[in-house]
């Protein structure tokens, strides 16, 4: 008989996207051991942005905040802020990051 796995509806990560996917619960148990929680918690459509724009993900809740177009000679990043909305930070928080954010780019 074959064995299935089990799998969960998870929200997708990404603040701004409303959806939920099916993530199987070996891929939750592998992604404590390694550093995938954005492979695993985007939905598919988010999941397909990682190449061609930089996340802006919290440190503290893991939410991702935005995307951000990469310019043709970077590559795709991952973007920490120490908080945001969803976890006690503020909205200068954010702001304050994406200023500096954007004048390091168009400097």
């Amino acid at each position: 008989m074959e064995q299935k796995s089990e799998q969960h509806f998870m929200p997708c990560l990404n603040e701004h996207c409303n959806t939920f996917h099916l993530v199987d619960v070996e891929e939750l148990n592998d992604c404590e051991k390694s550093n995938k929680s954005i492979e695993i918690f985007l939905c598919d459509d988010c999941k397909s942005r990682k190449d061609n724009f930089h996340i802006i993900q919290c440190l503290s809740c893991r939410t991702i905040i935005d995307f951000l177009p990469i310019l043709p000679d970077e590559t795709a990043s991952v973007i920490y802020i120490e908080k945001c909305l969803r976890c006690g930070g503020t909205i200068e928080d954010e702001i304050s990051f994406l200023d500096s954010f954007y004048k390091f780019l168009y400097a």
